[in-house]
Order: structure tokens, then C-alpha cells, then sequence
């Protein structure tokens, strides 16, 4: 029994001598966490060079203040997180990537949105769908606008491209896009002529009117005021009217 009794106490001992050698090596890894925390890193490991890339849209002045305050403290006490979610804020930002090159840099690269259109009158329209609301200076000249409901840009922006395709033999693009809250369809091409095309059949209807438009219009376009194809089988033209002199 006295044998049993003291090999429990040598494993009990061995056992509390183990827990105090981890809490022994917890305790100096704190205390050399902390006192590197105290260091002064940014002075010892500055960061020396920011490199930017992928900047057409975005202000550069608006990134440099942005990032200057941001990478003061130091290679090792950077937050690239957090550089990646401020600058993921800025409206013209799709994609982001930020890491540290050693011994003193910081590389961000940018991908920006592609704006597809103008959307009613107050924002942009990315490629990708999405609404966005950079300052106003920095609209890119020659947008389409499309004018439509909430939440309707992506179907928009299908039959925007599916319109364009179909207009290809004519040369012509869209330069304005209206769907109305009763879902019908407006559009101005860039020869300036208007059609209402509503809501039923609508490529179907565009894609006569294309194999139909040498006939009708050929070289006059400039004449025309108005185009309807709301006509189950067939259209209207409108022409401006002529001042004799």
C-alpha cells in the first residue's frame, strides 16, 4: 500500500511540475510579446515605399492620405486588414489586394469598377450590376443612361447588350434606356432616333426592325423623329417635319 501510495504522489508531482513549466513558458512569451509591443518598430522597421497600382478613377491624393497614417507604424505593426478594408470603402474599388514586401514596403493593387452606364441621373452602373456613387468629376464622357425601377439594373443591363447585338448590322448603339415602371421600353440609339418598343416580344420586334431598316430608313436617319414598334405586325415612323423655304 505505502509502495502504491508514493508512485500516485510521484506522478501527482510530476504532473504539477509539467503544469508549472507551461505556465513558466506562457509567462515569458507575454513578457516578450509585451516588451516588443513597447519597442518602438516603426523607427527600427520603417516603412519606406508604398507602391500603387491600378489607379485610372480613383484619386490618387485621396489613397496617399488615406494610406500615410495607416503604415506609420512599422513593417511588423502594419494592419493590412485594415488598409484593405479602408480603401475597400472608396466608390470606384472592386477588388483589392495589400501585402508587405521586405524589409519596408507595402504593395496595393486595385481593380477598379467598369461603369456600363449612367444610372438615373445620380449614380453609375457597373458592369457587374452593381449601383455606385463616385464624385461626379470622375464620370467617365459617353455613357449610355438608363432610367429605370430599383433593383432592375441587372435585367436592364441583359437587354441593353442583347439590343446592342441585334443593332450591330446598323452601326448603331444605344445611348439612352428606359424601362418604365409598366415595364415597357424606351430607347435613343446614337443616330438620334427614338423608339417605344413596350413590353411583349420585345427582341423579336427589334430584330424586324433591323432586317426591315435599309428599306424604310437606309440613309434618312437624321429625318426621323419616331419609331414605333408597339404594332404586332409592323411599325410607325414618324418623320420630322421639313420647313420649306
Amino acid at each position: 500500500m505505502d509502495v502504491r501510495k508514493g508512485k500516485q504522489k510521484f506522478k501527482l508531482l510530476q504532473h504539477l511540475s509539467q503544469i508549472l513549466k507551461i505556465s513558466f513558458l506562457g509567462a515569458v512569451i507575454i513578457s516578450i510579446v509585451f516588451a516588443l509591443n513597447q519597442l518602438d518598430l516603426a523607427r527600427y522597421f520603417p516603412i519606406k515605399t508604398v507602391r500603387v497600382f491600378g489607379v485610372n478613377r480613383v484619386n490618387n491624393e485621396e489613397v496617399r492620405s488615406l494610406l500615410l497614417p495607416l503604415v506609420s507604424r512599422g513593417f511588423f505593426t502594419v494592419n493590412v486588414e485594415y488598409i484593405r478594408d479602408r480603401l475597400s470603402q472608396m466608390p470606384w474599388v472592386s477588388e483589392l489586394y495589400v501585402r508587405r514586401i521586405w524589409p519596408d514596403q507595402i504593395e496595393v493593387k486595385l481593380v477598379e469598377k467598369k461603369p456600363a452606364a449612367r444610372w438615373n441621373n445620380e449614380s453609375l452602373l457597373s458592369e457587374a450590376g452593381e449601383v455606385f456613387t463616385p464624385p461626379r468629376e470622375t464620370y467617365p464622357a459617353n455613357l449610355p443612361d438608363f432610367i429605370g425601377p430599383s433593383g432592375q439594373q441587372i435585367f436592364m443591363l441583359k437587354y441593353f447588350n442583347d439590343i446592342n447585338r441585334l443593332l450591330f448590322p446598323l452601326h448603331a448603339k444605344i445611348s439612352h434606356l428606359e424601362l418604365t415602371p409598366y415595364f415597357t421600353w424606351k430607347l435613343t440609339l446614337d443616330n438620334g432616333i427614338t423608339m417605344q418598343i413596350g413590353h411583349k416580344d420585345i427582341l423579336t420586334r427589334l430584330s424586324h426592325f433591323v432586317k426591315v431598316y435599309p428599306k424604310i430608313v437606309g440613309a434618312r436617319a437624321t429625318e426621323v423623329d419616331y419609331i414605333d414598334l408597339r404594332y404586332p405586325n409592323g411599325m410607325a415612323v414618324r418623320w420630322k417635319e421639313t420647313v420649306s423655304t
